[in-house]
């Protein structure tokens, strides 16, 4: 599956239903505290990371917060949210 983030599409694994509702169910109990937790919201952006197969030779000359957005990229399409959402 292509994921378009920062200019450029993104080779990324297609994941399974169950998978699905893991990302699902994490992104739910990151945003659904009145405080978000940052250690939460890392643990799925992992997650995310996991499931895409993207590796640290992919991520070359990017910044951190360059690939905490592809990741989020990655999650939105992974979810089929419009990024609005």
């Amino acid at each position: 599956m292509k994921v378009k983030a920062l200019d450029r599409e993104w080779e990324v694994k297609d994941i399974t239903f169950a998978q699905k509702r893991k990302l699902h169910a994490l992104n739910a109990g990151v945003f659904w505290e009145s405080k978000p937790s940052s250690d939460e919201y890392y643990k799925l952006l992992e997650k995310v990371l996991e499931y895409s197969e993207l590796k640290e030779s992919d991520f070359k000359d990017l910044s951190m917060v360059e690939i905490d957005q592809i990741l989020q990229s990655v999650l939105i399409a992974y979810l089929g949210l419009s990024g609005k959402d």
